[in-house]
């Protein structure tokens, strides 16, 4: 078995092969593109030969991850922060990593992370697409109330929900040209998070797990999609503990002697986060006599609205673990 380290950077690549012995075999540098990596994994790989591979989880990583795949070799990602104290060993070089990397493969000391498939990767753009559009939306929603302050002008009291379309018009009306251009951003934007929602629905509509998931009260369609592109196989994680912690919707635990007490919730996935918090909120609107609700209920009173929706929202991914993990529909009670 040879076990091959590589330390990738956008326009090179260093790679680091040892063999069982820990012996160096080769060490090599290489562009950073499909025909050069096939070819260096050509020339070490023998007749039926499977190779460890192991490589830093990067922005762009996938698609090397992908083409040694498909030369049937075991690859494994690793998370930058994790590895790096184990490195220290060495001074910090593109070839002492790759060889760091290679042989704490060899001795069984790394952890690799999850590397989702292309299907979820492929539904993540599609849905983190729409997140960046709307956010852009609202910034520039912000930027045209903002611009109308510096005018000093008033909004009429007549105008309750801002950006309505009688909103937009008395707004198009004032004949500023810099406010005029943002609005024909804003309705730009509108139009793209519409083709983004609308693909969504094309592709994931009728989807097994996105079904499921929208079988809760309050969750929607593209809510339903982001969870599952997020989380990808909630099956994955052998307990809902877990997947909460994935999540970052799990307290940690503070001990000291005899005492124990509950810290803040630990840094996990954002994106996941955030959409699950907003699920509960509508959960609590759509469906309030369910057990989530009556747990949100409960807790509000206890500890506040705010710790309270992140338990809920915890309560909630759990029941979503067990709803994909035994393929049941949401029971409300």
């Amino acid at each position: 078995m040879k076990y091959i380290g590589l330390d990738i950077h956008k326009k090179d690549t260093q790679a680091c092969v040892v063999d069982e012995k820990g012996k160096v075999i080769l060490v090599k540098r290489v562009r950073t593109d499909v025909s050069d990596i096939g070819l260096l994994f050509k020339n070490i790989e023998e007749e039926n030969e499977k190779l460890a591979v192991v490589m830093e989880a990067t922005g762009f990583y996938f698609w090397i991850y992908d083409c040694i795949v498909a030369r049937g070799h075991d690859v494994k990602v690793v998370h930058p922060v994790k590895v790096k104290p184990l490195m220290k060993a060495r001074s910090k070089t593109d070839k002492n990593d790759a060889f760091m990397l290679a042989e704490l493969l060899r001795a069984g000391c790394l952890e690799g992370i999850y590397v989702p498939s292309v299907e979820i990767r492929e539904m993540r753009d599609l849905t983190r697409h729409r997140e960046s559009l709307v956010r852009k939306k609202g910034d520039l929603k912000r930027e045209i109330v903002a611009a109308l302050d510096q005018h000093g002008i008033k909004t009429p009291s007549e105008f309750r929900i801002n950006f309505t379309q009688k909103y937009k018009d008395w707004v198009r009306s004032l004949n500023d040209f810099v406010i005029n251009e943002k609005l024909d951003l804003l309705e730009l934007y509108l139009i793209k998070i519409q083709n983004v929602e609308r693909t969504i629905e094309e592709k994931y509509g009728t989807d097994d797990d996105v079904q499921l998931i929208r079988t809760v009260p309050g969750i929607g369609l593209v809510t339903a999609a982001v969870i599952k592109a997020e989380i990808g196989d909630a099956t994955r994680f052998s307990s809902a503990e877990k997947l909460a912690a994935y999540v970052g919707v799990s307290p940690t635990i503070c001990q000291s002697g005899e005492k124990q007490w509950g810290g803040p919730t630990r840094h996990g996935n954002n994106r996941a986060k955030h959409v699950l918090i907003e699920a509960t909120l509508f959960h609590y609107h759509y469906c309030p006599d369910s057990k989530i609700s009556n747990y949100y209920h409960r807790k509000k009173e206890a500890m506040g609205g705010k710790k309270a929706v992140v338990a809920s929202s915890r309560k909630l991914l759990e029941a979503l673990y067990f709803m994909m993990a035994r393929r049941e529909v949401f029971r409300a009670h």
